[in-house]
């Protein structure tokens, strides 16, 4: 019996040894492959936090993809002379129930006359239907167009979940059918404390900024619907390139482009290369475009650019590629005393829209940076955009929306145009009214781009 004993324990110390050895083998080869690792500087703590940045980076990457595109908006037939572009959602704070506001264009004179209702896991619920004619209809020539701008909705008084489509069908139609629309939906919002002030000097630091629910600094919304894609601007791949680089830099890293396919291969390929997000939204639209219809179309992407941005971003705009913003300060995600977000907020929370005044630059080819471009027409003058994004998307379409006019030393747009018929006044060197430190800002801006050109 102890014969059997003492083989039991020589084989358990054979195979322990075996093990050691085993061990120690894959001990020296990682000691061989640490050595040449550590000789490169990349010690296992910093690769798992590099392997974790990139993670998050791309689960980051991953979900900003669809949070401006999903759904998809796309011209639509819902009726025998209406279609139906984007579908929003929005549940009501105060009271029960919610609306789904639809963006709708309809042949000129039609007789509007539906029935709407809402798929809210899949059971049908019947919704109250009323319209409104956009608030710019009055303001633009109707006799330019065959077609009138609709803001659909559909409303519910009581909570029956949250719906994933909204349905219409038109009641003067001989075929009755209904038309799903995929809804995307709004969350609800809250609002940052009003403000006792209107000048930014008197807003004290850290003022109850961080109440508003945003994600971005800053978006643009990219109109290549009505822009001018047979142009010399368009055909020139560096100042096409330097619409983004310039509102990069400025702090702007989303851009949602309207009609995507008509932007220049040659510019997607660039601008991949940057950190930038590019989201595509086609924009099929069923009726003829003239250049008097513009006004109108460009309304429509105003629309649907702010209902799409409300939540996901403080501030957005609707720029073509040949406008270009140049405020006093950069969008920072840190709210900075020097950001454009604290100066814009010093302004009571009622305003959400803010006025920049454009002019008309001259464009030349020759030159290489945009802003070296200096001559411009002072009797080609318009405005541009820039809506805070912090009040409830029904607040922000109204027509009577609040709105302030910046001041030059606040910033100012330039519009590139090719100046073949010069007003009589002749044309102005735009940096004589620019003031100095607003022109440092500028030129620096030209430096970090200029680097990337």
């Amino acid at each position: 019996m102890r014969k059997y004993q003492q083989l039991a324990l020589l084989l358990i110390s054979c195979f322990s040894v075996g093990v050691l050895m085993m061990y120690k083998s894959e001990n020296n080869r990682l000691k061989y492959v640490l050595r040449y690792v550590n000789f490169f500087g990349r010690n296992d703590a910093a690769v798992l936090r590099r392997i974790q940045n990139s993670t998050t980076a791309e689960d980051e990457e991953r979900q900003s993809k669809w949070v401006f595109t999903k759904p998809l908006p796309v011209w639509q037939v819902i009726g025998d002379s209406f279609y139906a572009y984007s579908a929003y959602w929005k549940q009501k704070e105060l009271v029960v129930g919610g609306e789904a506001h639809v963006i709708v264009v309809g042949k000129k004179g039609a007789v509007v006359d539906f029935r709407c209702s809402f798929d809210v896991g899949g059971r049908s619920v019947q919704g109250k239907f009323r319209f409104q004619r956009d608030a710019a209809e009055g303001v633009v020539d109707d006799k330019a167009s065959t077609f009138t701008n609709y803001n659909f909705f559909c409303q519910v008084s009581r909570n029956f979940g949250q719906p994933k489509y909204v349905s219409f069908s038109d009641a003067t139609s001989p075929i009755k059918r209904q038309v799903k629309l995929h809804l995307r939906h709004l969350k609800p919002a809250k609002t940052a404390a009003k403000a006792t002030t209107t000048t930014a000097a008197a807003v004290p630091a850290g003022a109850t900024l961080t109440e508003v629910p945003v994600r971005f600094p800053a978006t643009i919304c990219v109109d290549l619907v009505s822009f001018d894609v047979g142009s010399r601007f368009a055909r020139n791949v560096d100042a096409m390139v330097q619409f983004f680089l310039f509102h990069q830099a400025l702090g702007v890293q989303h851009f949602l482009v309207y009609n995507y396919d008509e932007l220049p291969e040659q510019v997607v390929r660039l601008l991949e290369r940057t950190k930038m997000h590019l989201y595509s939204l086609p924009f099929n639209f069923p009726f003829l475009q003239t250049n008097g219809t513009a006004a109108r179309i460009r309304q429509l992407l105003q629309t649907d650019c702010l209902l799409r941005n409300v939540n996901y971003a403080s501030f957005t705009m609707l720029l073509a590629p040949n406008e270009l913003v140049y405020p006093n300060a950069r969008f920072a995600g840190n709210l900075g005393k020097s950001s454009l977000q604290r100066q814009l907020r010093a302004y009571e929370s009622e305003t959400v829209r803010f006025e920049l005044s454009s002019f008309a630059v001259c464009f030349d080819e020759r030159k290489k940076l945009l802003i070296d471009n200096v001559q411009y027409d002072p009797e080609l003058r318009s405005k541009v955009l820039l809506y805070r994004l912090e009040l409830p998307a029904a607040q922000l379409l109204l027509p009577t929306a609040k709105g302030v006019e910046l001041p030059l030393s606040s910033g100012f747009a330039h519009r590139y145009v090719e100046c073949q018929q010069v007003g009589a006044d002749g044309l102005h060197d735009w940096r004589t009214g620019v003031r100095e430190d607003l022109m440092e800002h500028i030129t620096q801006l030209r430096s970090e781009v200029d680097l990337l050109i």
